[in-house]
């Protein structure tokens, strides 16, 4: 393979990864990852939409929309939004009992994700952040470990 070719391929696969799903229901329908201007946080972003899409997307659906009255959207989430510590605990230890999000009543178990790294955790909260609460917000792996240390 020729480096212009390797090139050319990197470029276009790193264009399908960070393409954001046009069924945003955010209002930002044209977003894509690329519009993050801070590289760290676009990088983190790219890795958390990959594992978004193999552990969350599921049940909270490819666009954060969930699942109708069973599980609460992660689209401008006001549970969501105003506490990234609380995200990033649900993320890794899951979540029982009712939960109100954007003044809908949920009561479905979030299973957790033990297994998933502080850096796994970091890049799913930043994409989450970035994609779905239009925040762009670096959540690093230092931020993960402290949050759930307390």
């Amino acid at each position: 393979m020729t480096k212009a070719f390797k090139l050319t391929f990197f470029a276009l696969l790193l264009g399908l990864l960070s393409s954001c799903n046009d069924s945003n229901k955010n209002g930002n329908e044209h977003f894509s990852l690329n519009d993050i201007e801070d590289l760290k946080t676009r990088q983190y972003a790219i890795e958390g939409q990959l594992l978004y899409e193999n552990y969350c997307a599921n049940c909270h659906q490819k666009d954060g929309t969930g699942l109708g009255k069973l599980i609460p959207p992660l689209v401008a989430a006001d549970f969501l939004l105003h506490d990234e510590d609380r995200t990033v605990k649900i993320i890794r230890h899951g979540l029982k009992g009712g939960i109100t999000v954007n003044g809908v009543q949920y009561n479905q178990p979030m299973p957790g994700n033990p297994k998933l790294t502080n850096l796994e955790i970091a890049e799913i909260a930043t994409y989450v952040y970035c994609v779905f609460g239009r925040d762009e917000r670096l959540i690093d792996a230092k931020k993960v470990k402290q949050y759930l240390e307390e």
